[in-house]
């Protein structure tokens, strides 16, 4: 992968927590799914019957990283007490697969990202979470062990909300609602495009009829507005917003991500850029989707 960023928490301003949320600009964005985690003290054994997780060889770079993360993810889990492993899979083991990358060093430290995505054993996709973390540039190179301990310790903790039985399911937001993934405007370089394909690709692993017709039958509609202001200090300043609508036009909410990039890195192909911006919208967008999806019949 060449250079990312990982846009995240998500700021979600919905139109029914209006009252309790405030409506000011989007926050800064370090850690994608900071809110999502399990809070201190909760209970981590609602797990699936006989849940043990088969941890795939980390793709990516620095290699060191990539080499020790894995065992560092397996010994994370463990003190959470799911049985997980590096080494060893059984038949009816979920596989959790993770893919790492360094940004390019910014005064003397640079953010690794890494993707996790989980699937059960008969190989579905269970979810997708990303996750960023800083340290000094030649930590992640050296593949330095207190940078690699934190960096799956907070993977761990997304891993196993995703594991918990009361955690929400895709099957909970129902293949009967058809969303259309409408325009993204205002990215520079091939963002647009990019973005509308990536966002696709996630949202079709949810059980979601996705339509990309605009005269297709559709109950509710995502589209987004991108921002890059002009160069300052050598980074620029990108704010992403996506808004869940239903067709009438009538607004479900918005999911607002912010972040600082090297200047001019976003002036040509997004590529895995695009990727991780999907990634991190994708929990706030289902948010809405489940709030606007249609009542199935004989509910009111």
């Amino acid at each position: 992968m060449a250079h990312s960023i990982a846009f995240g928490p998500i700021r979600l301003l919905g139109a029914m927590l209006a009252s309790l949320l405030p409506t000011a600009g989007c926050q800064p964005l370090p850690h994608p799914f900071a809110d999502d985690v399990p809070r201190r003290g909760a209970p981590i054994l609602a797990l699936r019957d006989s849940t043990s997780v088969a941890i795939a060889p980390i793709e990516g770079l620095p290699r060191a990283t990539a080499e020790k993360l894995g065992p560092a993810m397996a010994s994370a889990l463990q003190e959470r007490e799911i049985a997980a492993s590096d080494k060893t899979a059984s038949i009816g083991s979920y596989e959790l697969v993770g893919r790492i990358q360094k940004m390019p060093p910014s005064q003397g430290k640079a953010a690794l990202v890494v993707l996790w995505e989980l699937r059960d054993p008969s190989v579905r996709r269970i979810g997708e979470r990303a996750e960023r973390r800083d340290a000094p540039a030649g930590d992640w190179d050296a593949g330095n062990e207190d940078a690699v301990a934190r960096l799956a310790a907070a993977g761990a903790a997304q891993v196993a909300a995703l594991l918990q039985d009361d955690a929400p399911g895709e099957a909970e937001i129902g293949g009967r609602t058809r969303l259309l993934i409408g325009a993204i405007a205002g990215a520079p370089g091939d963002g647009n495009q990019a973005l509308v394909t990536s966002i696709t690709e996630i949202l079709k692993k949810q059980d979601l009829a996705i339509v990309s017709d605009p005269q297709a039958k559709a109950d509710l509609v995502l589209d987004a507005d991108v921002a890059v202001e002009k160069p300052k200090g050598g980074k620029q300043n990108v704010k992403i917003v996506w808004h869940v609508r239903r067709k009438d036009g009538g607004e479900i909410g918005t999911v607002g991500q912010e972040n600082d990039v090297p200047a001019g890195l976003l002036d040509g192909a997004w590529g895995d850029v695009a990727y991780m911006v999907a990634v991190s919208a994708q929990e706030g967008i289902m948010q809405l989707v489940a709030r606007g999806a249609p009542q199935p019949a004989g509910k009111s």
